[in-house]
């Protein structure tokens, strides 16, 4: 192996190992970040003219969406709102990777910055979790009188 390949291996790990270690919210956050980096990635590549990464960047952050839209309850209202706006964002995600449009970007960087940002304000007032008591210790009948 390669010190590119030893070092690219090592780095996917670290990854996984961030990702799996992450609590849901942490991980939530790491969506949003994601799909900024692949919007920021299809920027570049318009700017370059380098269509595979413009391709590459803009189907991955479609996956990403699609994957914060999926397990939202359509039976509640933010959730059918948030799901209408994420539909928009692939909307225009596929528009601007068929036509090679850039200018159908920069109006989903800006619905993807405002949702990131009230959810990393809202994970931010989350009051700190106290950690469940051992197992053990559930399992022990409660005392009576």
């Amino acid at each position: 192996m390669t010190d590119d390949a030893a070092s690219a291996a090592m780095l996917r790990r670290y990854l996984a190992d961030q990702v799996r270690t992450a609590s849901p919210a942490q991980r939530l956050l790491m969506l949003f970040d994601q799909v900024q980096r692949d919007l920021a990635s299809a920027e570049s590549g318009f700017a370059s003219g380098d269509l595979k990464e413009i391709s590459d960047s803009l189907v991955h952050a479609q996956q990403v969406i699609m994957a914060l839209r999926d397990p939202l309850d359509p039976g509640t209202e933010l959730g059918r709102a948030l799901r209408g706006v994420y539909g928009f964002c692939l909307e225009r995600l596929v528009e601007a990777n068929l036509r090679k449009d850039p200018s159908l970007v920069p109006d989903v960087q800006v619905l993807i910055g405002r949702i990131a940002a009230a959810n990393r304000a809202a994970v931010a007032q989350r009051p700190t979790v106290a950690p469940a008591e051992p197992a053990s210790r559930a399992l022990e009948p409660a005392h009576a009188g």
